[in-house]
């Protein structure tokens, strides 16, 4: 006897309930009967075998098994969708959905101006970025959940396919007066007992940094861990530590003298920055033209200085 078949009816049910943690406002948004949405959760979970919600009185919350599948629905519906989108298009047409994941530095840095430029010249194809960590964004890719995403190398994995997009050299930045000089390099090591606020050491960033502490056998001194890229910025260019970041994502702080920044000198005080696709699984027509414009936005940042 084969294995139960999934209808992907059933799992665009299961996400709405689970989006809204009750039964009767999915149905009410979905526009079909109480007792047919029940009866089509019941089904998926009977086909899956496992118990996808709680109920309780006040609505259902999610299993483990529950908040397991949510990423993955998300990925097979997401794709259906697109190779539905991708069979139907006319000769360059383009229309459907494409995911991109963005680190928050990047994030700043390109989003805007990328998202305008890519929607004036494909209207028809909704574009959706996400901000996450490295790390988290790797995972989203091998899950199904992005297109594409920008990555810090060089730890990409096999299951991954990358391209160099930009090599970024990092700053030490701190607030005006700080006695920080564009032609004045700072030494790496001479930042022992320097307080600075950072990211946390799940960060790649930090990661960084703190192996260039190790090379240099010190600690860094880090009074406040700022996971929040803005708090970060802001808690630099109110005194409280010096801060370490790409001039992409403080461009504009720069601009308007927000901060101060110098160079940092020593080994290791760059950040490579990769182009990332899943590698078991072929890229939409949407997603490589979005790859496309991508790169062109970066070799438009380092034309003009934004990435140095």
């Amino acid at each position: 006897m084969g294995r139960p078949v999934v209808d992907l009816k059933h799992l665009r049910t299961f996400l709405h309930v689970a989006e809204l943690g009750n039964f009767s406002r999915a149905a009410e948004r979905l526009n079909i009967a109480q007792p047919a949405l029940g009866r089509q959760v019941r089904q998926l979970e009977a086909e899956l075998g496992q118990p996808l919600f709680h109920r309780h009185g006040r609505g259902v919350r999610l299993t483990e098994p529950g908040r397991r599948l949510v990423a993955r629905a998300e990925a097979i519906l997401r794709q259906v969708d697109q190779a539905r989108a991708d069979v139907a298009q006319a000769e360059g047409a383009m229309g459907g959905q494409v995911v991109l994941g963005l680190p928050p530095t990047v994030d700043r840095a390109l989003s805007e101006s990328l998202a305008l430029a890519f929607h004036a010249a494909h209207p028809a194809v909704a574009l959706r970025v996400v901000a996450g960590l490295s790390g988290n964004l790797e995972e989203w890719l091998r899950g199904g959940r992005l297109d594409l995403a920008v990555i810090y190398g060089p730890e990409a994995g096999r299951t991954l396919k990358t391209r160099p997009l930009v090599t970024e050299a990092l700053l030490l930045l701190g607030p005006p007066g700080s006695d920080l000089h564009a032609d004045r390099p700072v030494p790496f090591a001479s930042l022992r007992d320097t307080p600075l606020v950072l990211p946390s050491r799940g960060h790649r960033l930090r990661m960084i940094l703190d192996r260039a502490a190790a090379r240099n056998a010190f600690d860094l001194t880090v009074p406040v861990e700022a996971d929040s890229l803005q708090l970060q910025i802001g808690l630099a260019a109110r005194g409280l530590g010096l801060t370490i970041l790409p001039r992409a994502s403080v461009r504009d702080d720069l601009a308007a003298g927000r901060l101060a920044a110098a160079p940092l000198a020593g080994d290791g005080m760059t950040r490579e920055l990769l182009l990332a696709q899943p590698i078991d699984r072929p890229a939409s027509r949407a997603a490589e033209v979005l790859a496309r414009f991508l790169m062109a936005a970066v070799r438009r940042g380092v034309a003009a200085g934004d990435w140095s």
